[in-house]
């Protein structure tokens, strides 16, 4: 890889976090592990979103033991779009993106994606492949975001983009660019990013991958409470953008 005075990292990759203490530092092996078969000089930033649990700890003990980390905490809880964006703040990667750290989207695609990034694509993010399960709430979340991602693509009139993807990259100036537009901090940042890069006519390219949930996290989502929040949104994202814009 080839590094300018402007970018010390070809790669920063933040991580959002927020009651994570089950399984972050365990999963924080695995991303460094992938990424240290590449050739790739990367960085990882954490930013903790006013977790309760030993989530800070945890980051301050990776900190400790690998090479090339950074974190930020936030004392009040602000949504994991806010800590995303905090995150990009203190990036130098020539490509940013963020990865959520339950890995229910493996590390083991990052090598594609940032392959992809290299190609000379705006966005890459990856298109999540669910696994069938029999389990009764994963099923509804399942069918909760097909629902949301049809929505998405009727109402904003954007190609089929899996906008929630855990997994996404940016270049750096392309993303950068997208956060000035940004208004949420929530969940909805990562419709509002993606829809944002679509009305830009930016290049989004999509790599397919698993998505396997994890047994070892206990979701921080209200199903109902959530998905009401991001239909509001999504109509009132809707009603901000002009009428002749279509």
């Amino acid at each position: 890889m080839n590094n300018s005075a402007q970018s010390p990292y070809d790669v920063s990759i933040v991580i959002p976090c927020y009651m994570e203490e089950g399984h972050i530092f365990e999963n924080v092996k695995e991303i460094y592990k992938v990424m240290q078969g590449t050739d790739y000089k990367f960085e990882l930033i954490f930013v903790d979103d006013a977790s309760t649990d030993e989530t800070r700890a945890t980051i301050l003990r990776i900190a400790n033991e690998f090479p090339d980390v950074k974190y930020l905490f936030h004392e009040k809880n602000v949504g994991k779009g806010g800590a995303i964006a905090d995150g990009v703040k203190i990036a130098k990667g020539k490509f940013i993106g963020h990865l959520d750290i339950d890995l229910e989207v493996s590390a083991e695609y990052l090598p594609e994606v940032l392959l992809e990034m290299e190609n000379g694509n705006d966005v890459v993010l990856v298109k999540r492949k669910v696994r069938l399960s029999m389990n009764p709430e994963y099923i509804l979340r399942d069918i909760t975001g097909i629902i949301y991602r049809f929505l998405v693509k009727k109402i904003l009139r954007i190609p089929s983009i899996d906008v929630q993807s855990g997994c996404k990259f940016f270049k750096r100036d392309v993303l950068l660019l997208l956060l000035t537009s940004i208004k949420s901090n929530g969940f909805f940042f990562d419709t509002e990013i993606i829809v944002a890069a679509c009305y830009r006519n930016l290049i989004i390219k999509q790599v397919v991958g698993f998505y396997i949930r994890s047994k070892k996290k206990k979701s921080t989502v209200k199903l109902f409470r959530h998905g009401f929040k991001m239909l509001s949104e999504l109509i009132r994202f809707r009603k901000s953008i002009p009428v002749n814009f279509f």
